[in-house]
C-alpha cells in the first residue's frame, strides 16, 4: 500500500514523527503531500519550531494553533527587535551576579542574594522577585539553575594552614540545603595557596567549577555530581584557561600555552587550541595534569604572526546542553538543546609587548559535534585526532573583530544560536544580534528572494548583497571601520526586505597582520540591529547581555548602576 493511499490523519501522524529534513522532502514528492503538510497546523508548528531553533514545551491546555501563533509572534518580535516591555533592576554593591535560565540574580551583601525572574509577555512568563536574606555562609561566588531549583554557592574558608573551598548545594527559592543533595549538601576542595576567581557551570547533575589563580598562574577544573557528592573530574595546569560543556558527555577546554618574547620581538610557543575531552573516558581518573590530558580531539586555530601572542582565551555558551525551563513556568516552547547552541570564543592577542587586539570566533555546536563524531569513529586506534584550522574553521566558523564594549566581565552575551553585542554609531549606541541558526538563515534568504522578486515586479532597484555586504554596512561601520551598505526597497512606505541583513559569503578577517597567512571564514548568519539609543540617555550602558526572552543593558559606572531589561 502506498503512502498516499493512507487516510490523511494517519499520514499526518507519520509526518509528526519525522525529523525536519525528511518532512520537507516529503513535501516535495507531490501536490497531495504538500497540501497535507501545508494544511495541518501541527505539522506547520513542527516546521516553524525547527526554523526558529526551538522545541516544543510540556503538555498544557494550549492547542497547536495557539502555540504556532505565539511562536510566530515571538519570531517576529526578535526578527524586528521590537520588545514588548521594559524594566529596571538596581545594581547592588555585592560584587557577584548571575544571569541564567531567565533569572537575573545578584549579591546584596556577604550573605544576601536577590533574584528577578525576567518576564515574557509572549511566552506567558510573569515577573517575580524574591530574596534570600541569609544563605548561611559568606558568598565568594555563586551559580544557579532555576529549572532544578539549584543554587551553588562557593565559600572560601581560610586559616593558618591555607584555604578550603566549600561548595554548597542549596535551593534557589529558600536558601536551604537542596533536598536532592546528600547531607550536608556540601563538597570541599583544598587548592594551592592563591587568590582565585571562579567560573561555575551546571549541566544536569554535574556542577563544574574552574578555579583560576591570578597571582600563581594556576588553574583547577573540578566536577562533582551534586546529587551524590561524588567527584567526577579534577584537572590542574597552567595552560587551562576556560571550558564549556559541548554535551553532557563532552567538554571543550581552551589551551593558553606560555609564549616567550625574544630580543627581536618574536614570540616562541604554541598557538591556541581547543580540546574535547570525554567524561566517560576520564571519570575514573584522579588529579590529571592538563599537559597529560587524554583528549578525544583538538581544534587548532590558524598560526599567529611572529610578533603576536595569545594572552587570554574565554569560551562561552548558554544554556547548558539538554537544559529545559522549569516545568512550573509551563512555557509553550523553548530554545532547542545541544546542536543549536553557539560557542563564542574570544581571543585576546598582544603585538610585541604593547597593543592588545581582541577578536571573536563564533562556532556552532554542530561544527564541533560533526568532527567529534569523526574522532569517535577513529578512537579505536587510541590516537587523539587533531583538526587543523583548514579542516574545521573556514566553513564551520566566523571570525569578527571584537567591539570596544566586548567584556570579560558581563559574559552572558550568547544564548542559543544568537550572539549579542553593543556598538557605537557616532553619538549613539545600538545593539546587534548575530543569529547562526542555519534554518533561520535559510528562511531570511527565502524572504529576501521573495522581496526582491516583488521589487522587480514594481520596477524598483535591488541592492545586491554581494556588492554591499551586510556586515560591512552594519557591523564594520558600527565598529568605526569600513562603511557602505544599501537598504532594501520600499513599497508604499513599507520596508520590503526583512529586518535581518544576511552575511553568507566568505570574508577576509582584518587586520590581516595578526596571522601568518590570510584567514577567511564563511559560516552564514543573520544580523539584526536595534534602533539607536542616545548616549546621553538610554545609551548609557557598558555592555549587553541576552537571555531567552530579554536583552539586558548593563550600566556599571559609579553615577549610574543598573540593569535595563528589554523583554520580548
Amino acid at each position: 500500500m502506498k503512502l498516499i493511499q493512507f487516510p490523511p490523519e494517519l499520514i499526518i501522524n507519520i509526518f509528526l514523527e519525522l525529523e525536519l529534513r525528511s518532512l520537507l522532502r516529503c513535501r516535495q514528492v507531490c501536490r497531495l503531500l504538500r497540501d497535507i503538510i501545508d494544511g495541518d497546523v501541527r505539522v506547520q508548528y513542527k516546521i516553524e519550531l525547527a526554523a526558529a531553533g526551538m522545541e516544543d514545551g510540556p503538555p498544557s491546555t494550549l492547542t497547536a494553533s495557539e502555540r504556532l501563533r505565539m511562536l510566530k509572534t515571538r519570531q517576529e518580535a526578535w526578527d524586528k527587535l521590537q520588545w514588548t516591555g521594559r524594566g529596571e533592576m538596581p545594581m547592588s554593591q555585592g560584587g557577584v551576579w548571575e544571569l541564567y535560565g531567565g533569572v537575573l540574580a545578584q549579591g546584596e551583601s556577604a550573605r544576601t542574594l536577590a533574584f528577578k525572574q525576567l518576564p515574557s509577555k509572549i511566552r506567558g512568563i510573569e515577573e517575580r522577585e524574591w530574596r534570600i536574606e541569609d544563605v548561611g555562609v559568606n558568598i565568594r561566588d555563586f551559580g544557579m539553575d532555576p529549572a532544578q531549583d539549584l543554587l551553588v554557592i562557593i565559600e572560601n574558608k581560610e586559616d593558618r594552614n591555607g584555604m578550603t573551598c566549600a561548595v554548597h548545594f542549596k535551593s534557589i527559592f529558600t536558601g536551604e540545603p537542596h533536598p536532592a543533595a546528600p547531607r550536608p549538601a556540601t563538597v570541599t576542595h583544598i587548592p594551592k595557596r592563591g587568590r582565585y576567581s571562579y567560573t561555575i557551570q551546571i549541566c544536569a547533575d554535574t556542577v563544574a567549577i574552574l578555579m583560576t589563580s591570578g597571582d600563581e598562574d594556576h588553574s583547577e577544573l573540578l566536577m562533582w555530581s551534586w546529587k551524590t557528592g561524588a567527584r567526577r573530574l579534577h584537572i590542574t595546569g597552567n595552560d587551562l584557561s576556560s571550558f564549556a560543556f559541548l554535551t553532557s558527555r563532552y567538554v571543550l577546554l581552551t589551551s593558553l600555552p606560555t609564549m616567550e618574547l625574544d630580543e627581536n620581538n618574536v614570540f616562541h610557543g604554541d598557538d591556541p587550541r581547543l580540546f574535547v575531552i570525554d567524561l566517560e573516558r576520564m571519570s575514573a581518573r584522579d588529579a590529571i595534569d592538563f599537559s597529560d590530558i587524554d583528549y578525544l580531539c583538538a581544534f587548532h586555530y590558524p598560526a599567529l604572526a611572529d610578533s603576536f601572542a595569545t594572552i587570554s582565551i574565554s569560551l562561552r555558551s548558554d544554556p547548558a546542553p539538554n537544559w529545559r525551563p522549569a516545568p512550573a513556568l509551563r512555557v509553550p516552547f523553548s530554545v532547542a538543546r545541544e546542536d543549536s547552541r553557539l560557542f563564542v570564543i574570544t581571543l585576546w592577542v598582544v603585538e610585541g609587548n604593547m597593543h592588545i587586539l581582541p577578536f571573536i570566533s563564533l562556532v556552532p555546536a554542530a561544527t564541533f559535534l560533526a568532527h567529534v563524531a569523526e574522532a569517535e569513529a577513529e578512537a579505536a586506534d587510541a590516537r587523539a585526532r587533531v583538526f587543523a584550522w583548514a579542516e574545521w574553521g573556514p566553513r564551520g566558523s566566523r571570525f569578527i573583530p571584537a567591539p570596544p564594549t566586548h567584556t570579560s566581565v558581563w559574559v552572558c552575551y550568547v544564548y542559543g544560536s544568537t550572539f549579542a553585542m553593543s556598538v557605537r554609531q557616532g553619538a549613539q549606541r545600538v545593539v546587534l544580534t548575530l543569529d547562526f541558526n542555519p534554518l533561520g538563515v535559510r528562511r531570511v534568504q527565502e524572504r529576501q528572494a521573495a522581496a526582491d522578486a516583488h521589487a522587480l515586479g514594481q520596477g524598483m532597484d535591488i541592492v545586491d548583497d554581494a556588492e554591499h555586504p551586510a556586515d560591512e554596512g552594519v557591523i564594520e561601520a558600527s565598529l568605526g571601520t569600513q562603511a557602505g551598505a544599501g537598504a532594501g526597497a520600499d513599497v508604499g512606505g513599507q520596508q520590503v526586505h526583512p529586518h535581518a541583513a544576511l552575511v553568507t559569503d566568505e570574508r577576509l578577517f582584518r587586520p590581516t597582520k595578526i596571522f601568518r597567512e590570510e584567514v577567511r571564514t564563511a559560516l552564514p548568519y543573520a544580523v539584526r540591529k536595534t534602533p539607536p539609543f542616545n548616549v546621553e540617555g538610554e545609551g548609557q550602558f557598558d555592555a549587553v547581555m541576552i537571555s531567552e526572552d530579554s536583552l539586558v543593558m548593563v550600566s556599571s559606572q559609579s553615577h549610574i548602576r543598573k540593569y535595563r531589561i528589554l523583554s520580548f
